[in-house]
């Protein structure tokens, strides 16, 4: 499979405790968003998930969110090359559960005691 994508790719500055969060969902982008929050991160949002992955690099967040629809969509191809680009940056798939995928999946609709569990072991 062959695709090309435009990216803002850059040496990534320092992340801190920082979230992305892509999700062409506005309430699902907003639960997720205000989770993070809660939880003590700065969290940018994106509806698209390869704007997201130039966010990533901006930024160098701790956690990457990124949507799934299926396999070989946007979120996925996001997902590939952020774990390339900028593997300090731990990725979590939002979406149906898809056998063989290198990332893990938050199925929806979204469990936050999952994605505690999640985050908990992404930041240990």
């Amino acid at each position: 499979m062959v695709f090309s994508i435009d990216a803002d790719i850059r040496m990534p500055g320092y992340g801190g405790r920082r979230a992305v969060v892509a999700d062409a969902d506005r309430v699902n982008r907003e639960l997720l968003a205000g989770h993070l929050s809660g939880r003590g991160f700065q969290v940018s949002q994106t509806a698209d998930a390869l704007e997201a992955l130039s966010i990533i690099g901006a930024e160098a967040p701790v956690v990457a969110l990124l949507p799934l629809d299926h396999e070989g969509d946007d979120g996925d191809r996001a997902a590939a090359l952020a774990a390339m680009l900028y593997p300090q940056t731990r990725i979590l798939m939002t979406g149906p559960c898809i056998p063989n995928l290198p990332f893990p999946v938050l199925p929806r609709p979204v469990d936050l005691t999952a994605l505690d569990r999640w985050l908990d072991e992404a930041t240990a």
